[in-house]
This record gives structure tokens, C-alpha cells and sequence, in this order.
């Protein structure tokens, strides 16, 4: 018998079931007088998911689109970010080759809200308001919604859309419910299995009382190949042509844990009258070693050779490096609401008071780095590939025993984020109207501390004993490999007797004091909203006002130009600004199952913490000055939309949605060398940018196909695309008569999967496309970075056992598809990292 993959096999396993099954279905079985008749085991998990999600979507006010675990709590995706980019409009980007940050109608992370269980939670990031979502385990959740358009009971800090994160209700369940899964990952990168496990429980007491729990947690080793690329203008080339003045293989070992908790209560004494707690817990450990090995090709002569090839002569010897990192990166968010809800006479009543706090820590980031002691080299680049070939004339690079220490740098960091808020709605229900009240107040603190230090002075480091094996990487060689565990023992040993070289002290106290900084942010919103049902319309309409005070401090840091001596003065800041936010939401309920929405209203984002911090770093040496503004104004996005949506039965739905966006005051960064107040000086700054427009076009089919023959009408299909035309002015002096997307903008975004469930078979191919998109603005269009189109195409199957007892298989990234870079033109790669594919294997039980 002809061997199979894992894949092959499931794949083989998933079209015999397909195949059989109908003809099994339409077919008599012969009897006999033993026969015995078998229960019918059905299992429906992606029908489930999708019926709740369509509901969500059919019932809401707003224009939004969910995703939905099954009756059992169970997702067709595993991650919370990569499960929200099978929503029409919606994309992630990666870290390590997971989902990390949900990108909404093409708009960067930043301009998107995130709440657990209706209280907005922060970020581990030290600049940005982007709130990551693989730090929360999609295990911990019962909905995933996306409020592209939000009514004006919601807060408004959403240009890109509000995503809302729910926790399970024990009233979500039929009874009692207990279910747990184990599962085993196998990573082909890296050779490594990885165990994963989920506990749930809920159960209703005396049909008031509610209690839901659950518990997660992972634990993944994985890899990743990563080269990448500088290229610049040299010397004896022609004008515009960019050689890579140094190419880097990188290898990361990563070691990535992941628990979760949530523990929810509810009360439900009477009716009207009801009354919960809510609380999630999760926490991201992320142990990281990085080998890199740096070839600085642009140190040596440069000769062309024709046909995008190179001569490199006179290299010298410290034109290669060597570096090892660890660090040990400890994110964790808890969310806690308490609220209820009472029915009075002539109102309803809710409130909720909330408190979050996300937390990152990374105390132990250290990197060696390591210069190579030979003779001088010569090599040849060649740049007809996505990476350019090299080849050197000698290969005694590769050993670690021609290495000299060069340096330590060490690089800790503290975020701490924290939230409270409280807020209370009245609502008034009249027989075709009512009429809604609230305020809202959130008192948000952070407090960042970032400290790098780098340390030349010290005993020499014989590289040589860190050595261990040359690791493979996909890019090309790193020479022998270096040892992240000998590093640390030898540094918890030696560490104390390294220190800076005088020359370093104004540098090291740049890099550790010029991105601290405290802020507090208290938001004070109140509301008006009416909505009226006039026959088959109903119109919302209201204002929201939400007045924002910000008070910060950083510092600012003065260096010599010789390096050797600083000053620093603690400086601080105040802004208050109040945003006016009205909204006209429609909704007509056509018949035939058809409903047209129609919304405008103005939405807000305000600036990174980072950006507005009052800060100064004045380099002399350098003639550079790195500046916060404290005074940027918000984004304010004024914004329309308009869909079609045809709803075809209980589990499917046509939609059609076209939608644009103007938003004012776009925040970039800039770079300047004629700012009067700092003559002679370059002066990077970020600073309100004229106006972004966005304008764009969402699709949405998905359906069980069960107007097929029996057996055949298990099929599930469906397919999503989104058009974006994004246009932005980000003032740069030198590029006036560019034309600029809007950063991480993809102009489109595809997404399909097909599905099959019958009997106790469940099985799923999804894909998800993106298009390229800007990801940073350099100097001419030769310099802007772009990250390459990407597919993601992934497989699952699921059988059921018993009633109680199933098995699945998953695949992921099954086209083997790297996260690409490219500076300028598609051809000079600029980033390329592979992760390969990644298969599991569990076990799932439901009691």
C-alpha cells in the first residue's frame, strides 16, 4: 500500500465519506431477520456556527457580521483573530505565522475598539492602541462580533469597527454541559508535538441561577526561517540602481504558552429582573531565541557584473556578525464586569461597572553580539531571486572559533495598562418607538518603561563555547549554530562585570529614558438615541458626546555630541477635547427575507499613547531630533453604508454592502530638515495629516446546499470578497506629487470555504487571500515597504464516535506560504519568513 501523509490521508478519508454517503443515504440496506436497527449520530458544528452567526447578523440594528461557536461551544477556527478573518471585510496580520492583529475594512489595527464582555480592554503594546487577539483563547469565548457601523448607544472610537469579544452564559447552554478536548500539534518546521487541553462546564440551577466555567491551555514549540534584507544606493552603481547592502538569516525558537480561564455567573430572580458577573482571565508566555548571522556586503567594493549580478571585493572581516537573543515576553489581560438589568413599570434599566488590566513583562531580553576575525573577503551577489545568492571566497565564517565579542544589549520592558469604567442606560418602550439615555465614564492608566543598554567593557567571550549544531534554515546558512542556554549561565555567572564604554553613556541613556512615559485618559460619554418602527422601517437616530482629558509625562534627553554626558528633564502635558458623534441608522425589512440597511454617522479614534507622549530626544552627535506630540488631535471619520442582504433560510445569507469613509486629522510620521526651531537638525515628528478617504464593496454568500440529493445536501459553501480604493495625503514635502494607499490596506480580500457534514462527519477546506499593501513610507517610492499577497489555506475533519466522543484532524497553512516583504518593486525581497505547516490530531468529549 502506497504511503500517505497525514493530510492525504484525511483528505482521502473526508472524499470517501462525500462519496459513499449519499449513495448509503438513497440506497435501501438489505435485511434479514438479525438486523438491528443503530441510533443516527449526527454532528453539525459548522451549521450550528453558522445559524447563530446569521441570526446575530438578521436581529442587530447595527451593520456588523459574527462569528459564533456551535451549541457546544465549539469553533470552526481555534484562534479568536484568525477566526474573525472569515468575515467579509475583515484580515489579520501575523506574528510568527499566527493571527495576531484584526485589520477591519482595510484600516490599521490602531483605529479599532476591543471589549470583553462589553468592557474595553488595553494593549501590552508600548506605543500603539492595537489590542492583540491571540493573547485570548478562542476556547474563553461564546461570540466574536464586528461592529462595522456602531449605533449611538456604542462607544465611537471605531473607524475601523468595534470587536466585540463574549464570554460564555451557563442560559447559552440546554442544562447541565460538561466537554473537554485534548489535542497534539505537530509542527513541520521544527519537528516538534505540542499538547493542547479544554475543560467547560456550565449548568443552570432552579432555572435562575447560572454558572459557567472554563479553563484552556496550551503549550506550542515552533520555528520560523526568516531572511531579510537592506538595499541602498552605492558608490560606482548607476543612479537608482539599489544593491543589498546587507542580507541576514534568522532563526527563531519559540516556545509559546497559552492559558485562559473565564468564570461567569448569572442570576435570573425574576422576570425582568436579571443580574451577572463576568470574568476572563488569559495569559501569553512567549520564550524566544533568535540566531541571526549578518552579511554586510555593503562594506566592500562594489563591482556590476551585469544582469543583476555582483563582485564584492575588500570585505572586511567585521563586515560579518553574528548575534544570539533570548527573551521570555509574559502578556496577560483579566476582564471583570458586573452589571444587571431591571424592568420598571415604564423603563428598562441596565448598568455594569468594569475594570481591566493587561499587563506585559519582559525582563530577561539580552543579545551577544559577535564579529568575525578572518582576512578580508570577496563574494558574489546575485539578485535574480526573491533573496539574493551569494557565494563568499572563504568559508571560515562559519566557524564560531573566528569570532571576537563585540557587545551585550540588554533590553527589558514594563507595560502596564489599566481600566474602569461604569455606566447606566435608561430605555422607555412606547408601542412603536423608544427612546434611550446613558453615560458612560472609563478611567484609563498606563504606564510604559522601556530600557535598552548596550555594554562593550568586559572579559572576552570565546564564542566558540556556545557552539552547537549548524541549524537548518530554508535561507541559506547561519555557520554553526550558538547556544542560548550557555549564554545565560554564562551571563547569570559573568553578567556583573560588563559595563559601557564612557563614549555609550549619553546613547544607553537615550534608548532607556526617551520612551517612558505615564498617561491617563478619562472618557466622560453621554447619549441620546430614539428609534422608531414605522411598518416595516425602523429608523435609529441620536448623538453621542464624548469629552476625552489626557494627561501625560515623559521626558526629555539632551545627549553631548560626544556621547559621554546627558541631561534629562521631566516634562508634562494636558489636552482635553470633546467629540460630537451623531448617527442615523435604517433598516427595512423588504419580505422575502430581504433587508436593506442604510447608516451615517461620525466615528472617532484617538491617538496612540505613544505618538501624543511628551517627549524630546535630542542627539547632537547624530544631528537628530526624535519628537511626541502631545497636541495631535483624534481621527474623526464621518461615514456611510448601505447593504442588501437576502437571507435564505436559517443557516444562509447574500449580502451585498458598499460603504466610505472620510476621515480627517490621519495621524503620519515625518521627517523634516528645515523645522526653524532646531536648525541644522533632522527632526522626525508625528503630526494630524490631511484627509484619508476610503471607499469600498463587501460580499457575503454562505448556504447549505440542501436542495441537493440526499446525502448531497451536506454540502456547505461559501465566499466572501472585499474591494477597497483607499486615497491619503501624509504630507511629506519630498513626495508631493505621489499618490499613497492607505497603510495596511489591502485593495482586496478574498475568502471561500466549502464544507461537508453528514452522519457523524463534519469537514471543512477554507481559504483566505489577501493583496499586497503599504506597510511603511521611505524616502521615494524606491524605499516604501510593502508586505507581498498572501493565501492561507487550511483543512479540518471531524468524526464523531459515540454521542459523546469524537475525533478531528486539523491542517494549517497547508500552501506552505511565507509571510514576504518587498522594498519598492516585487522582485527585491526585503523580508521573507516560513513557517511550513502545522498539523493536530484530538480528541473532543461532551457530557
Amino acid at each position: 500500500m502506497q504511503n500517505k501523509s497525514p493530510l492525504g490521508l484525511a483528505i482521502s478519508l473526508s472524499l470517501l465519506v462525500m462519496s459513499t454517503t449519499p449513495a448509503l443515504a438513497a440506497g435501501d440496506v438489505a435485511a434479514s431477520g438479525n438486523a438491528t436497527d443503530l441510533d443516527r449520530i449526527e454532528v453539525r458544528p459548522q451549521l450550528e456556527s453558522q445559524t447563530r452567526a446569521v441570526d446575530l447578523k438578521r436581529s442587530s440594528d447595527a451593520i456588523e457580521d459574527a462569528v459564533s461557536s456551535d451549541s457546544l461551544g465549539v469553533y470552526p477556527d481555534k484562534n479568536v483573530a484568525e477566526s474573525l478573518q472569515r468575515l467579509p471585510g475583515v484580515s489579520v496580520t501575523r506574528d510568527q505565522g499566527e493571527g495576531r492583529f484584526v485589520v477591519v475594512r482595510g484600516l490599521d489595527a490602531n483605529l479599532n475598539s476591543v471589549s470583553v464582555d462589553g468592557i474595553a480592554i488595553g494593549t501590552p503594546e508600548d506605543s500603539s492602541r492595537a489590542a492583540p487577539l491571540d493573547v485570548i483563547p478562542s476556547d474563553s469565548t461564546e461570540r466574536l462580533r464586528v461592529v462595522k457601523s456602531p449605533t449611538p448607544d456604542m462607544p465611537g472610537d471605531a473607524i475601523g469597527g468595534a470587536i466585540l469579544v463574549e464570554s460564555a452564559s451557563a442560559f447559552d447552554r440546554d442544562g447541565r454541559s460538561l466537554r473537554g478536548k485534548i489535542e497534539g500539534s505537530h509542527q513541520q518546521l521544527s519537528g516538534h508535538t505540542s499538547p493542547k487541553a479544554a475543560f467547560n462546564y456550565s449548568e443552570v440551577f432552579a432555572d435562575t441561577f447560572g454558572v459557567a466555567l472554563g479553563v484552556n491551555y496550551q503549550n506550542r514549540k515552533f520555528e520560523s526561517d526568516n531572511s531579510e534584507v537592506e538595499y541602498d544606493e552605492v558608490d560606482g552603481l548607476a543612479e537608482g540602481e539599489l544593491f543589498p547592502i546587507s542580507l541576514q538569516h534568522r532563526k527563531y525558537e519559540i516556545e509559546r504558552k497559552r492559558v485562559g480561564a473565564n468564570l461567569n455567573f448569572d442570576w435570573r430572580p425574576s422576570e425582568g429582573n436579571s443580574y451577572y458577573l463576568r470574568t476572563l482571565y488569559s495569559q501569553f508566555d512567549d520564550a524566544e531565541t533568535r540566531q541571526r548571522t549578518i552579511f554586510n556586503f555593503g562594506d566592500g567594493e562594489i563591482t556590476a557584473l551585469g544582469d543583476r549580478r555582483y563582485q564584492v571585493d575588500e570585505l572586511p572581516a567585521d563586515a560579518i556578525q553574528k548575534r544570539m537573543r533570548y527573551r521570555t515576553k509574559k502578556e496577560n489581560t483579566f476582564a471583570a464586569s458586573l452589571g444587571g438589568e431591571n424592568r420598571l413599570t415604564n423603563a428598562v434599566v441596565d448598568y455594569k461597572v468594569g475594570y481591566t488590566r493587561t499587563e506585559e513583562r519582559v525582563n530577561d531580553e539580552m543579545e551577544a553580539r559577535f564579529e568575525y576575525n578572518g582576512d578580508d573577503l570577496g563574494a558574489t551577489v546575485d539578485q535574480n531571486s526573491g533573496i539574493p545568492r551569494y557565494t563568499l571566497t572563504d568559508a571560515s565564517w562559519m566557524d564560531n572559533g573566528n569570532y571576537d565579542f563585540d557587545r551585550v544589549v540588554l533590553s527589558p520592558k514594563r507595560v502596564d495598562d489599566e481600566e474602569r469604567s461604569a455606566q447606566i442606560n435608561v430605555r422607555f418602550d412606547g408601542d412603536h418607538s423608544s427612546y434611550k439615555f446613558g453615560l458612560l465614564g472609563r478611567w484609563r492608566d498606563r504606564d510604559v518603561n522601556i530600557d535598552e543598554n548596550e555594554l562593550r567593557v568586559g572579559p572576552d567571550i570565546a564564542l566558540s563555547d556556545w557552539t552547537t549544531s549548524t541549524p537548518d534554515h530554508r535561507g541559506g546558512s547561519l555557520g554553526q549554530g550558538m547556544s542560548s542556554d550557555a549564554m545565560r549561565r554564562y551571563w547569570s555567572q559573568f553578567g556583573s562585570q560588563y559595563s559601557a564604554r564612557p563614549q555609550d553613556v549619553g546613547a544607553n541613556a537615550m534608548t532607556s529614558l526617551e520612551e517612558d512615559y505615564t498617561a491617563s485618559e478619562d472618557i466622560f460619554a453621554s447619549y441620546a438615541m430614539g428609534t422608531w418602527d414605522i411598518g416595516s422601517l425602523r429608523v435609529i437616530g441620536g448623538v453621542r458626546v464624548e469629552n476625552t482629558q489626557v494627561k501625560s509625562t515623559g521626558n526629555s534627553i539632551d545627549v553631548a555630541s560626544n556621547g559621554r554626558s546627558y541631561t534629562v528633564t521631566p516634562i508634562s502635558a494636558d489636552k482635553s477635547y470633546t467629540n460630537v458623534l451623531p448617527g442615523l441608522h435604517l433598516r427595512y425589512d423588504a419580505g422575502s427575507d430581504w433587508v436593506l440597511r442604510a447608516a451615517a454617522n461620525k466615528t472617532v479614534s484617538r491617538p496612540s499613547f505613544g505618538d501624543a507622549a511628551p517627549r524630546i530626544g535630542y542627539n547632537r552627535g547624530d544631528e537628530e531630533v526624535r519628537l511626541g506630540n502631545p497636541d495631535l488631535d483624534p481621527y474623526e471619520s464621518k461615514n456611510l453604508d448601505l447593504s442588501m442582504e437576502r437571507y435564505i433560510g436559517s443557516t444562509g445569507i447574500v449580502s451585498l454592502g458598499l460603504f466610505h469613509k472620510s476621515i480627517d486629522g490621519y495621524i503620519v510620521n515625518t521627517v523634516s530638515n528645515d523645522d526653524p526651531a532646531y536648525p541644522d537638525f533632522e527632526v522626525t515628528r508625528v503630526i494630524n495629516g490631511d484627509k484619508a478617504k476610503v471607499f469600498g464593496a463587501e460580499f457575503n454568500w454562505q448556504q447549505q446546499l440542501s436542495f441537493l440529493p440526499a446525502g448531497w445536501d451536506g454540502l456547505l459553501v461559501g465566499a466572501s470578497g472585499t474591494w477597497l480604493d483607499t486615497d491619503f495625503n501624509p504630507g511629506l514635502a519630498d513626495r508631493e506629487g505621489d499618490d499613497f494607499t492607505l497603510p495596511r490596506a489591502s485593495k482586496h480580500v478574498y475568502s471561500a470555504h466549502v464544507g461537508y457534514e453528514k452522519a457523524g462527519f463534519s469537514t471543512r477546506l477554507a481559504a483566505v487571500y489577501r493583496s499586497e499593501y503599504l506597510d511603511t513610507l521611505g524616502d521615494s517610492r524606491a524605499f516604501d515597504i510593502y508586505v507581498a499577497p498572501n493565501t492561507q489555506l487550511d483543512f479540518s475533519l471531524d468524526y464523531k464516535i459515540t454521542s459523546n466522543v469524537s475525533v478531528y484532524f486539523e491542517a494549517q497553512n497547508l500552501l506552505d506560504k511565507p509571510l514576504e516583504l518587498y522594498q519598492g518593486v516585487r522582485s527585491r525581497t526585503l523580508q521573507n519568513e516560513e513557517y511550513g505547516r502545522t498539523y493536530a490530531l484530538g480528541l473532543k468529549v461532551q457530557l
